[in-house]
């Protein structure tokens, strides 16, 4: 059987979209040696937002006009409005369910363009049943071409990595005991009930908390700068990372006494998945996919509720053995979820398409 991806964000390695192609297609390699995987990369002249849609739309399908592949798969939510046997992969739904993520024109015509591609797409695949009822609720997608396959976590992710630590310890001036946040900063992600909770957690414990992720250019609806009015000499419980570079992420998350991700809105939540693999008690939001990714083996609470993560963190930090217990019960939830059984269950979506 032959395979054509629409390999657009080959060229972006560090995003969700460029790892999980990465991922699968390397995991679709090691077990099933007898497909042929074909990745279609777009030319360089298609920059830009119109050149993606460009390529999207109709450059990768003439690419490959007269090869005729059995099934196509695009590995992220952007269907081919003329191409009805097509796989795609939706990571989550983000536009479609929080509105000021489609606030521009620009935003509401790609999803326009979104919706009626659907109609013609042969297979959904959902990162998670959140996303699933998502796409069934909000896009109109028949739950009988919508097929849940969750997302692997990384072997780079795992519970022994003392020296990546105390590296990235020593690179970044980290002290010994510090919770973490990881990911992006954007509105959904819900960093200010962090913000809030964390003077008293320091006062309870000592314990600080280190945010490591990119920062909007400028303060939207969606990108929120917050850390504006924050005085870092008066702020003593918070480090401000940045940006941090994918090969010390899992040293980072190992170095860490606990994972904080009060998240709204999740397709998956891989973060927290990358936690547990390091060994890291984790508290997430009981929201969206973190639930299904999450399971027993974290502590949820809900997004908002600013006392319950500043009491919750307070216990987990303040009792060794509560942590321990969420240590042991993390790594084991984390070996669920492998690349390889990503892999087949996605190999079972392109023989239904093909038949």
């Amino acid at each position: 059987m032959r395979v054509e991806f629409n390999a657009y964000f080959r060229a972006h390695p560090s995003t969700g979209s460029g790892q999980y192609l990465h991922h699968l297609a390397a995991g679709l390699s090691r077990g099933f040696p007898d497909l042929q995987i074909v990745e279609r990369r777009p030319p360089a002249r298609l920059r830009g937002n119109a050149g993606k849609v460009l390529w999207e739309q109709a450059a990768w399908r003439l690419s490959s006009r007269g090869a005729g592949p059995v099934v196509r798969h695009v590995p992220y939510l952007a269907p081919p409005l003329l191409s009805a046997n097509t796989v795609v992969t939706a990571h989550d739904a983000i536009p479609f369910v929080l509105a000021s993520y489609r606030a521009g024109l620009p935003q509401r015509l790609y999803g326009l363009v979104v919706r009626l591609g659907l109609r013609r797409t042969r297979f959904v695949i959902a990162d998670s049943h959140a996303t699933a009822a998502d796409l069934i609720r909000n896009l109109g997608v028949p739950a009988r071409r919508v097929r849940v396959i969750h997302l692997g976590v990384d072997g780079r992710f795992r519970p022994d990595l003392q020296n990546a630590s105390r590296r990235v310890r020593a690179d970044y001036a980290l002290p010994n005991r510090f919770a973490l946040y990881l990911g992006s900063l954007d509105a959904r992600k819900n960093l200010g009930v962090l913000l809030g909770a964390w003077p008293q957690v320091w006062r309870d414990t000592a314990v600080g908390l280190v945010v490591a992720g990119r920062s909007p250019a400028r303060s939207s609806r969606v990108f929120v700068d917050w850390f504006r009015g924050l005085d870092a000499d008066a702020a003593p419980w918070l480090r401000v990372l940045g940006p941090v570079a994918e090969r010390d992420k899992p040293g980072l998350y190992h170095a860490a006494s606990l994972f904080v991700f009060p998240s709204r809105y999740e397709g998956f939540g891989l973060e927290p998945l990358e936690a547990m693999a390091c060994g890291v008690p984790v508290l997430a939001a009981d929201a969206s996919s973190l639930p299904e990714v999450v399971g027993d083996a974290g502590v949820l609470i809900a997004p908002d509720d600013a006392t319950g993560w500043q009491t919750t963190a307070t216990r987990i930090l303040s009792d060794a053995a509560l942590a321990q217990r969420l240590r042991a019960q993390g790594i084991v939830r984390a070996g669920e979820f492998g690349w390889d059984r990503t892999a087949a269950a996605t190999h079972r979506v392109y023989l239904e398409a093909a038949s």
